[in-house]
């Protein structure tokens, strides 16, 4: 667990360890090709919340700050440095001499538009709900930054370091428009753009003026690849280098290829099944408690991970990861009893059961089909009659997320935008008027309000605890698990799979 540090320490705390910058040992060469399940909906960091397309926004953008692979803390990047001023005032000090791929430089200014880009409620940036705890950004000079907080905020540099917040050109956006900016991506990160061909693949190419040194790669390629089946035969003929989400049924076939290996971590990313409880997309049985606890009895969680999962798992009792400040082991899930689920069903007033959508999607969960078959089993021994509806496309589901038409049940999954802590996955799905809030209330919203302005560790632990506790009783969620990242590589790369679900493919390096 990640350590939060008081507001006296707040006050004098400075991230300013030097990130070293300098050539590669040699020029980019060769060409890397990974396979991914779905494509990102657009190239614009802002504007999704796609896991695909945040693996390929960081090989064009730059956060703030970044992870230690190591340690998994925040460590400098574009930002050399972030000091508190005040309880309420951050500085930030930025990296000098870097531009972005159009020559254009980057400044403070160019944070300033990136942070108030993401606020505009008329730009209808997803990641918005993110922000909110931000008064102000102000420029200090050319290369320093203060951001002013409506309320003392405890996760200034875990935010900094978000997934897809990376930032964007200044000049380029205004005089090109979004609608260009999302199909022609500029930034200042290792790769720059060349082509994209929505639901097929997107080419980058080295960056080979980038600050920190150009990478090893000469040519990134990401392919929409949507069967599992068609990835694992093309990395074992050559055809790709890298894929993700490798069925652990399929681990041995691949370790005995002699053409590539498994790379597996635990990762961010939970598994959960989603009930529209406050009947936002339709009114159905789900908002109803008794209809909600019954469901969560009648999937057998630990079996699904056991048999679907070969164990490649951790079991999450309350949709929270284990790994993420917040998460509370003490409070228990539901226990695996269809006797029980029956009776509930039947005290709600559907003794002869009842029928639900179950909402599916690709890209991000392992094993998604085999999972969904699964709970749909369990849910037909207890009288739920599932109707299944299957997103092949990530963009359309989750813009079938957003606009309030998921009705019903939703496998879904989040990866925390790679922030280790509770406030990444809870406030997004569950404080009022926040974009995948199907359960919502007001005594959530003044938990989730007061676990973003409490600086003590130990009280924003006690807030998350009782929410969880919350959470739980009232059945929004069935949780499930947090999945582990199974990915498979090439024999001719250097490449590890990572905690935080950031492919860092620009950091492979050749053998």
């Amino acid at each position: 667990m990640k350590r939060i540090v008081t507001l006296a320490s707040l006050l004098l705390l400075a991230l300013s360890l030097a990130v070293p910058a300098g050539p590669a040992d040699a020029a980019p060469r060769g060409r890397v090709t990974v396979a991914l399940g779905s494509d990102t909906p657009t190239q614009d960091p802002h504007m999704h919340t796609a896991r695909m397309g945040i693996i390929i926004n960081q090989h064009i953008f730059d956060t703030l700050l970044a992870r230690d692979t190591t340690t998994w803390k925040p460590v400098p990047h574009l930002a050399e440095s972030v000091k508190s001023v005040n309880a309420l005032t951050w500085e930030l000090r930025l990296r000098k001499g870097v531009t972005f791929h159009n020559g254009e430089p980057f400044t403070a200014e160019s944070v300033k538009f990136s942070f108030d880009r993401v606020l505009n409620p008329e730009q209808k940036s997803p990641l918005r709900g993110n922000f909110t705890w931000i008064k102000s950004v102000d420029v200090v000079d050319e290369h320093t930054v203060r951001i002013v907080t409506t309320k003392p905020y405890p996760l200034i540099q875990e935010i900094l370091t978000f997934g897809n917040f990376g930032m964007v050109p200044p000049r380029y956006i205004k005089e090109k428009g979004d609608a260009n900016f999302a199909k022609h991506p500029v930034g200042t990160g290792p790769f720059t753009f060349v082509e994209w061909r929505k639901g097929e693949r997107t080419v980058l190419e080295a960056n080979e003026r980038y600050w920190k040194g150009a990478p090893a790669i000469k040519t990134l390629v990401f392919r929409v690849i949507p069967e599992t089946a068609t990835q694992i035969a093309e990395l074992l003929s050559g055809g790709v280098d890298i894929i993700r989400a490798v069925p652990p049924d399929q681990i041995p076939a691949i370790e005995r290829s002699g053409t590539a290996r498994i790379t597996a971590t635990k990762i961010l990313r939970v598994v959960y099944l989603q009930l529209d409880g406050d009947g936002r997309a339709g009114k159905t049985p789900l908002t109803d408690v008794r209809v909600r606890r019954a469901i969560n009895h009648a999937v057998n969680v630990d079996e699904i991970m056991q048999k679907v999962l070969g164990g490649k798992a951790v079991r999450s009792t309350t949709g929270d990861n284990p790994m993420v400040f917040g998460y509370d082991p003490a409070v228990k899930p539901y226990a695996y009893d269809p006797a029980q689920a029956r009776k509930l069903l039947a005290e709600a007033g559907y003794p002869n059961g009842l029928e639900l959508t179950l909402n599916t999607y690709a890209g991000s969960i392992v094993n998604v089909d085999q999972v969904a078959q699964a709970i749909m089993g369990y849910l037909s021994q207890v009288g739920v009659r599932v109707k299944l509806r299957h997103f092949a496309d990530v963009g359309q589901y989750l813009a079938n997320f957003r606009g309030s038409k998921l009705d019903g049940m939703t496998l879904a999954s989040w990866g925390y935008n790679s922030v280790f802590d509770t406030d990444a996955i809870y406030y997004i799905h569950f404080h009022t008027g926040e974009p995948y809030a199907y359960n919502t209330s007001r005594e959530m919203d003044q938990w989730l309000e007061a676990g973003r302005s409490t600086v003590d560790p130990r009280q924003r632990q006690d807030v998350y605890s009782r929410f969880q506790r919350f959470i739980v009783d009232q059945a929004y969620w069935v949780p499930m698990y947090a999945q582990f990242t199974i990915e498979a590589v090439s024999n001719k790369l250097n490449y590890e799979a990572s905690s935080d679900e950031i492919m860092r493919v620009h950091a492979a390096t050749w053998k």
